[in-house]
């Protein structure tokens, strides 16, 4: 039986892919912190990475927060530190992992309107995040692994049924106060949790496929349409609206940033759809419909 290894798979994402490679037939094995798991000792690493199908980095301290210096410090050093122990670890072993996918995130792209931002793109945001992301993919593609592939893939927001963004905006919404946030303008990147485990599932399979990959569904969509959208699937006739000021004071009172609303994140997966991947769900009405609608 093939052996998965995921690295941070006990959050929203990691729950969901374990289970679906564990129902693919996969052995999978979590690297935590929870006893329950294999930890993070070099030893018993490398001992897990042995002869591994595939190694999934998901580890880090979750960026929706609030941009304190003591969670800049956190989400910085637990990006790198994953990368540095797995690769070294992966250098350690006998027979490594064929491929390494280690997470990244859109947010390394400047924010755009009409500019579909794909892998080539060579100017990037000066934001946190984006700076964060740069220096992660620095960290990741410094290690020269000849028998394993590596993979940066730059994933948006995962609309899913067990939590993620999905969920504030739908509770929102039965609240009458699913209505644009900001002016409505801003493009949402997003991708199905069905369809990213898929692009998984196509990277392993995939020979031919390295380097920086973006994981996001091919139709980015305005905040407003997103909202009437998700307003419709649930049958919420009315959604209030939220000027940018509104949006500004929820997010700090939610915990999180207001540029994860208001900034435009416009991101296209141009080396999936040429490599031949096929989304499942490809538009945000089939994808909401199959999450909330049933």
């Amino acid at each position: 039986m093939k052996k998965i290894v995921i690295a941070g798979g006990t959050g929203f994402i990691g729950t969901y892919i374990v289970e679906r490679f564990q129902k693919a037939g996969y052995t999978v094995l979590i690297v935590s912190r929870n006893p329950k798991h294999i930890s993070w000792n070099p030893i018993g690493l490398t001992e897990a990475l042995e002869d591994a199908e595939a190694v999934i980095n998901l580890a880090g301290k979750s960026i929706s927060c609030l941009y304190t210096e003591e969670n800049k410090k956190a989400i910085i050093e637990s990006r790198i530190n994953t990368t540095l122990w797995l690769g070294n670890a992966i250098l350690s072993c006998v027979t490594p992992p064929k491929v390494w996918i280690n997470a990244s995130a859109t947010g390394i792209y400047k924010p755009s309107f009409d500019h579909l931002m794909t892998e080539d793109e060579t100017e990037y945001g000066n934001d946190f995040l984006a700076e964060v992301v740069q220096h992660w993919e620095k960290t990741f593609f410094a290690f020269q692994l000849h028998e394993t592939r590596q993979i940066a893939l730059r994933t948006s927001v995962v609309l899913g049924k067990g939590g993620g963004a999905l969920q504030p905006l739908v509770a929102l919404s039965r609240l009458w106060l699913g209505g644009k946030q900001g002016d409505g303008k801003q493009i949402m990147s997003w991708i199905h949790e069905e369809d990213y485990f898929h692009i998984l599932q196509f990277l392993i399979a995939d020979k031919t496929m390295h380097g920086v990959i973006n994981c996001t569904s091919p139709h980015p969509i305005p905040n407003r349409e997103f909202m009437e959208q998700l307003r419709k699937c649930l049958r919420v006739p009315v959604g209030i609206s939220a000027p940018e000021f509104a949006v500004k004071i929820g997010a700090k009172f939610r915990g999180i940033e207001p540029d994860f609303i208001l900034n435009s994140v416009n991101v296209y997966p141009k080396r999936l759809l040429y490599a031949g991947f096929q989304f499942s769900y490809p538009d945000t009405v089939k994808a909401l419909k199959e999450l909330l609608c049933k």
